[in-house]
């Protein structure tokens, strides 16, 4: 059994009341790996840009501190996007946290532009490309932070680790819904392999702009055929999916035996 909670959540309150509740559920439907969205452990990077560092260091040591103790009382692996607070700077990564520890995945390409500036925030590093992959039960799963599922470099990186789930947490918003529907679509099916997306709810307003930004859910589960399986709206909501391997798909299309067959030519 690969049961899947994706959690659709805002930014959440220091108490872990509402993460407690979610995880129960998840347990209860037999899903033993939850997932969140960006910046729902953390406020939106634009928010701690006028925080004291001391509040956002308070932020992320109760949240992490949650998610330790969640994991262990309900059995769970929890992928949760978290700002980590050094001395001197910030960094963007994705925790996986279960009974045995903690990993952490550094995102490694940021969002550069004047409006949404990760990358000038963050003090993210990286010399070198690497997709970050991990089992769960019979799934060979890839993390990859929204941004970064613009990048051909990644896919073929799932191809060649014949990957079966990439999970994609996100904080997408404005009107990108249509957008990122089709590009998931297109990266699952030229890449036979099964894509969750999760994306996180909630308003803000930005030191840049009057107009309020709305982060509108909309959190789905695409199968290896391009197939939207389910999704959720632009509510407080949570999808278990339980996605099967992407054997068949690959074996159905042979993209990546193809792309062998003709490089040697």
């Amino acid at each position: 059994m690969s049961k899947i909670a994706a959690l659709q959540l805002p930014t959440l309150s220091l108490s872990n009341s509402r993460l407690d509740y979610y995880l129960k559920i998840a347990r209860d439907n037999d899903a033993r790996l939850v997932v969140l969205g960006e910046y729902v452990l953390n406020s939106f990077f634009t928010e701690l840009l006028s925080m004291p560092r001391t509040m956002i260091k308070e932020q992320s040591l109760s949240k992490k501190e949650s998610l330790i103790e969640l994991a262990k009382r309900y059995e769970l692996q929890i992928l949760a996007p978290f700002v980590e607070v050094g001395a001197r700077s910030f960094k963007k990564l994705c925790l996986s946290v279960d009974q045995n520890g903690i990993k952490s995945y550094e995102q490694q390409i940021l969002m550069p532009y004047e409006h949404w500036n990760e990358e000038k925030f963050f003090s993210n590093k990286c010399e070198k490309l690497k997709l970050f992959t991990f089992s769960y039960n019979e799934l060979k799963c890839a993390l990859m932070f929204g941004f970064e599922v613009h990048f051909d470099e990644f896919w073929q990186e799932v191809r060649a680790k014949k990957v079966d789930l990439v999970i994609v947490p996100c904080a997408c918003a404005f009107n990108s819904q249509q957008r990122w529907l089709e590009l998931l679509k297109t990266r699952a099916f030229l890449n036979s392999v099964n894509i969750l997306r999760i994306n996180r709810i909630g308003t803000l307003k930005t030191p840049h702009s009057e107009q309020e930004w709305y982060f509108y859910g909309d959190t789905f589960f695409i199968n290896a055929y391009a197939e939207l399986v389910d999704k959720l709206g632009d509510k407080e909501e949570m999808l278990i999916i339980e996605p099967s391997k992407a054997d068949e798909a690959r074996k159905l299309w042979g993209f990546e035996k193809l792309i062998k067959k003709h490089s040697k030519a």
